[in-house]
């Protein structure tokens, strides 16, 4: 039995044949969310349940405020921070020395290193805080050292910015930070990462190496893109520990945002390393769905889904409808049969076959059906979903099949079968690229024969089981497959 971890927008999947072998590990020490948190639940370990890949992740390209200068010591005006780094490194921030006769230069400020009667300008701000300035050294931090300054940039909020002195001895910016940073080696490569929250956590930005590097990763808006409901409790990044940043993730997501009642949060936590940005949530808590044990339907159009099991025995639940319209087969544009070339998304249009299932916080199967011709001649039509089933997109037609679909199976990202009814030797279908292509699956004997159909199909550990009806006298028999259907073997009864 799949198994379906409900996240923010959708599922996150971690399928009995298709789970990702998650590592366990201890539980971090997250604090709940602050309101509208469902029962506490007991974790011994955690597993891994989504990693988004950082290979696309440009290197850091530092803003520069100015090109270093070197000015007389008639350039500096009122000194607002004066520090001796260890060394003897005097580095100063002080106004313009017009900024009380000249309205253009009002708010203009510079930071300076001390070289004899000269000063080395590597920075220049405007703003009219008139205090809240600093210095200090760093070590090893992105791998090198150097000295931080401290300047306040907003009414909420603190700038730290890095310097390192390059080989000519003038200060370049190795990592400016958008609030309070915290030093730390998060990622376990023995080189400390700086990291940083905004708007207290909806942004959190980590810096870190890779090869010899430096990048930097705005993490919750990268997990946004993959689970749109998360928060940091109570924007402690001091709470990230050996196992990572605590997070919470609602279970449910947007399909049960405007519910009424209580919310279910989950607690897990982030963890970076060099190539990816990794949630893990409590492993049992992985099972609990907010898709699995639905119905699915097309309401005008858009896909909806609801329990299959009623909250209560005479009060049927609402359909929730999942996205917007779902687009019309491209091949319709060019079928003027009962109007489908005027049909620009499935609205007005019952199909009388749908199968719809996610698999995945954002991944997505639909398989839709609809008459053509006489009798029970069909058109088959394979979506997907990429984005939790807010909007869907026409991956095939399934070309040879002719009637209706008897037996379909979807069971990750990439794999799937649909059988089809008795006609034409019965075929099944089968993709391993997420339905982009599909091929006619090959049977031993006796099911290679016309005259069997598929009945049913199951995954389980990793094999597939197809049972197929036929012969003569009709009976069935079970097909096991391990490759993903590329090859089938008949399982002994």
């Amino acid at each position: 039995m799949r198994k379906i971890f409900a996240a923010v927008c959708c599922v996150l999947l971690l399928a009995g044949c298709a789970a990702p072998a998650g590592e366990s590990l201890p539980p971090p020490e997250a604090a709940g969310p602050a309101e509208d948190t469902g029962p506490a639940e007991d974790a011994a370990e955690y597993a891994a349940c989504l990693m988004i890949p950082l290979a696309e992740l440009e290197p850091y390209a530092p803003l520069v405020s100015m090109e270093p200068d070197v000015a007389g010591m008639e350039t500096m005006g009122e000194v607002l921070c004066d520090e001796t780094l260890p060394g003897g490194t005097r580095v100063v921030c002080y106004w313009h020395p017009d900024r009380l006769t000249d309205p253009d230069c009002r708010y203009e400020k510079y930071w300076a290193v001390h070289q004899g009667d000269k000063l080395l300008r590597f920075a220049a701000e405007s703003s009219g805080y008139e205090g809240g300035y600093g210095v200090r050294p760093f070590s090893n931090v992105l791998g090198q050292s150097g000295f931080c300054i401290e300047a306040p940039r907003g009414a909420a909020y603190t700038a730290w910015d890095y310097y390192v002195f390059d080989e000519t001895g003038v200060p370049r910016l190795l990592m400016d930070c958008s609030n309070d940073v915290l030093e730390r080696d998060v990622n376990g490569d023995g080189v400390t990462e700086l990291i940083w929250n905004y708007h207290g956590g909806q942004f959190v930005t980590c810096a870190f190496l890779r090869e010899g590097t430096v990048h930097q990763v705005e993490m919750m808006s990268l997990l946004a893109e993959h689970l749109p409901i998360t928060g940091l409790p109570f924007g402690d990044l001091e709470s990230w520990g050996e196992e990572g940043l605590p997070v919470s993730v609602l279970a449910g997501g947007r399909a049960v945002i405007d519910e009424p009642g209580p919310k279910t949060w989950i607690e897990g936590y982030l963890r970076l390393t060099e190539d990816a940005l990794e949630l893990y949530v409590p492993a049992e808590q992985i099972p609990l769905d907010a898709w699995a044990g639905k119905r699915y339907t097309l309401i005008n159009g858009a896909p909806a889904c609801r329990d299959i099991v009623y909250p209560e025995p005479d009060v049927p639940p609402a359909w929730t409808v999942l996205g917007p319209a779902v687009p019309a087969p491209r091949e319709w544009a060019g079928q003027d049969l009962a109007g489908r070339n005027e049909a620009e998304t499935w609205t007005g249009v019952e199909p009388p076959y749908l199968r719809m299932e996610m698999v995945s916080v954002l991944e997505g199967w639909m398989v839709v059906s609809v008459s053509h011709g006489i009798g029970a001649n069909a058109d088959n039509y394979v979506y997907r979903t990429h984005d939790g089933g807010v909007t869907w997109q026409e991956a095939a037609k399934l070309e040879e099949a002719g009637r209706y679909p008897c037996a379909v199976g979807f069971f990750d990202d990439l794999h799937a079968i649909v059988g089809i009814e008795l006609s034409d030797g019965a075929p099944v279908f089968v993709t391993r690229d997420g339905g982009e292509s599909w091929e006619r699956a090959e049977f031993p004997a006796p099911v290679g024969a016309d005259g069997w159909t598929a009945s049913d199909v199951q995954c389980s550990g990793g094999a597939i089981t197809l049972t197929m009806a036929g012969g003569e006298p009709r009976r069935e028999v079970w097909l096991i497959s391990r490759d993903w259907g590329e090859t089938w073997e008949v399982e002994e009864s």
